[in-house]
């Protein structure tokens, strides 16, 4: 049963209106604190606890959101897609830290690393929205925090929390437990998480490649001399161990160590507020190869990488002439190394050289950013925001030759240039209005300029192949992506009713897109290698969601999103763009327990790039799936019972990648019916 059984529903809830109180690290119930609640325009809050049934990682929950799709591989790694954009369009920041995955190909995003149930807190930016959260974002921000237990007294006390799941395909079974232990004025929290699953079933009975196991641990002291300083320290360790993908390779190894620190100090002054210094440093360790997990008849492959990033930000809180204002400075320094190797059939390992896939790339970039949020009148709000962020990029080992080429040579090869040195000087900025017609109606709008650096990725791939169509080579002359977004809407609520309705268009210059070579202008070869390339690109679309309570105890609940992209250089379907889909269900709650149903939509895509890129599969047909849930609470205990899939529907959803393990199967199918169950207690 997957966990988005509630998380959609309860994402949109927040959207809609519902205020959520949230002192302590264990997540407090959700409190309603006026008959008419005001929601916050594109912008979702949540709490994991809310959220029903099993996901295996962040990127898997934030798919039950309305208007959030995403490309499945396997079990394990779910890779998230808002409004069209994915990857580095979107900043994923796990409580203050950017952890960029190790695998070139993206077997590990960032939502990777990512137990929800070790976070207290999710929220969901669609579009851009601020310019506090770092470079780039211009596809939305998801922010995973954590906050410091409320410990009130001197005396020692504790919080804690337990939980376990259970779904019966695929036999998903974990469990996790968050600790906190000390006073007001110093405690210490520790978190551990465990998640293991075998391959599940598609609606047909067969089997997907999709096993994967596990494990986090999180500890996290935290230091309060002071009634307005808070001084935090904290070690995270992610452990993944054989993720089956049914994909050309799997990932045996995987390892994401991140160090925090965090200081924190109000000061109440008549223009300085507050101030805040963010540090961070994480260090992922991958493989993948084609063998250790599946019998390999041909050709091995193994690839070893390796991401490290460090970064922060200061910022402070400013008040001049009644106008609040945060300014402030952040870094992200991301270095990437990968080699990849081939073996023999009859070899028991890969250890030949063959590509410096990622040839020691760093990219720096430093940000400035001032954001400003002035009320017109009582009705009336303004945000306006600017940032510059200074880009340097780098492949130390470009030269360098590895099996038979340097990455050097196979960028000349195909781009006609070398990498060299690279600087950027990127400005970005916004202006929001918000404006309250009445006290159920509010008005909002927004005009921003964002701009994303290409990643190692995009520059730097130097995957050589003696077959054309199996290189893979970045281009060390990309530009950065330009956004100009403008998105509008309304948002109501009463005690009865409350909805959000939004559009948004996004005209992009150079948008960064991966191409299949074939001769193009400025890419010298027409061999069917994977090249990168900057086009222009519109994106637009429209999200609704809303609620409906038409009797004491019965809700009905829904939403859907509609994304078009357009490669307006080759006048051709941007590729990678989900169809419209949505979900529309109705839940009967009484005091102590809930029940519910939901049924989750998408048309038919045919809309698809099969002549450019290529990067769709293919047209992926319409779907239609039902879902029922329950919860009942006993305290201390929490019980949420729920089957997913009812009708045990065989479907794939459009961004899910190829299967190449199963002939039958063009692409990765969801899973087919499950019934999960779930337990949690606090103390």
């Amino acid at each position: 049963m997957s966990r988005s059984l509630l998380s959609c529903l309860l994402a949109g809830t927040a959207l809609l209106g519902t205020s959520v109180a949230h002192s302590e690290s264990l997540p407090p119930k959700i409190v309603v604190t006026a008959p008419v609640v005001k929601p916050a325009p594109a912008y979702s809050f949540f709490l994991p606890e809310d959220v029903t049934a099993s996901y295996t990682d962040g990127g898997s929950l934030l798919n039950s959101v309305v208007g959030i799709s995403s490309g499945r591989l396997g079990g394990h790694g779910t890779d998230p897609v808002i409004r069209g954009q994915q990857q580095t369009q979107l900043n994923v920041i796990s409580d203050g830290a950017m952890v960029h995955g190790g695998c070139p190909a993206r077997m590990d995003p960032p939502t990777s690393f990512i137990d929800p149930d070790t976070f207290d807190s999710i929220t969901i930016i669609k579009g851009y929205q601020s310019v506090r959260y770092g470079a780039g974002g211009t596809g939305g921000t998801v922010l995973f925090d954590r906050k410091p237990t409320n410990f009130t007294g001197q005396d020692i006390d504790y919080r804690a929390s337990i939980g376990g799941h259970y779904e019966s395909n695929g036999q998903i079974r974990g469990a996790n437990t968050d600790i906190s232990v000390g006073n007001s004025v110093a405690h210490i929290r520790g978190i551990w998480s465990t998640s293991t699953g075998n391959n599940y079933e598609d609606g047909q009975g067969r089997k997907v490649r999709s096993a994967f196991s596990s494990e986090n641990f999180s500890l996290t002291p935290t230091w309060t001399p002071y009634a307005d300083t808070t001084i935090s320290l904290g070690v995270e360790l992610n452990r993944t161990d054989d993720v089956f993908y049914s994909g050309m390779m799997d990932a045996p190894e995987g390892n994401a160590l991140t160090h925090r620190a965090s200081l924190s100090h109000k000061i109440h002054g008549d223009i300085f507020k507050s101030f805040e210094i963010k540090a961070y440093n994480s260090n992922v360790d991958h493989v993948m190869d084609n063998y250790s997990l599946r019998t390999s008849t041909g050709m091995k492959m193994r690839t070893p990488s390796e991401s490290d990033t460090f970064g922060g930000t200061m910022s402070a809180e400013l008040e001049a002439a009644n106008v609040p204002l945060s300014i402030g400075i952040d870094l992200q320094n991301n270095a990437r190394d990968a080699w990849s190797y081939t073996g023999m059939a009859m070899q028991s390992t890969a250890n030949t050289a063959s590509s410096r896939t990622w040839p020691d790339v760093h990219i720096r970039q430093t940000g400035f950013f001032a954001e400003a949020t002035p009320s017109l009148s009582p009705a009336t709000h303004l945000k306006i925001g600017g940032r510059y962020d200074y880009v340097t990029a780098e492949a130390r080992a470009a030269a360098t030759v590895f099996g038979t080429a340097s990455p050097n040579s196979l960028y000349l090869s195909n781009y006609g240039r070398i990498a060299d040195d690279v600087e950027e000087h990127n400005v970005g900025g916004l202006l929001r209005l918000e404006h309250d017609l009445n006290t159920n109606t509010r008005l909002f709008t927004g005009l921003s300029r964002s701009v994303r650096t290409a990643d190692a990725t995009e520059r730097y791939l130097a995957t050589n192949s003696a077959m054309p169509g199996m290189q893979r080579v970045g281009n060390p002359g990309i530009d950065p992506e330009k956004h100009h977004q403008l998105d509008m809407g309304v948002s109501y609520a009463t005690r009865q009713l409350n909805g959000t309705l939004s559009a948004y268009v996004d005209q992009v210059t150079d948008f960064i897109m991966q191409d299949t070579a074939k001769g193009q202008s400025g890419i010298l070869v027409n061999n069917g290698a994977t090249i990168y390339r900057n086009i222009d690109a519109r994106l637009m679309g429209v999200e609704a969601e809303g609620k409906y309570k038409f009797l004491p105890r019965w809700t009905l609940l829904g939403g859907a999103a509609y994304t078009y992209g357009n490669n307006q250089t080759d006048h051709d379907a941007l590729a990678q763009i989900p169809p419209l889909s949505g979900r529309v269900g109705f839940e009967f709650a009484e005091q102590s327990w809930m029940i519910g149903s939901r049924l989750n939509f998408a048309t038919r895509q045919d809309r698809i790039d099969d002549q450019t890129s290529k990067r769709d599969i293919g047209k992926t047909g319409g779907y239609g799936t039902v879902d029922i849930y329950s919860k009942v609470n006993v305290q201390p205990f929490e019980i949420r019972f729920g089957v997913s899939n009812l009708f045990d529907k065989t479907y794939a959803q459009h961004l899910n990648r190829s299967n190449v393990f199963d002939p039958t199967s063009v692409q990765i199918n969801e899973p087919g019916r499950s019934i999960g169950l779930q337990l949690h207690a606090k103390f």
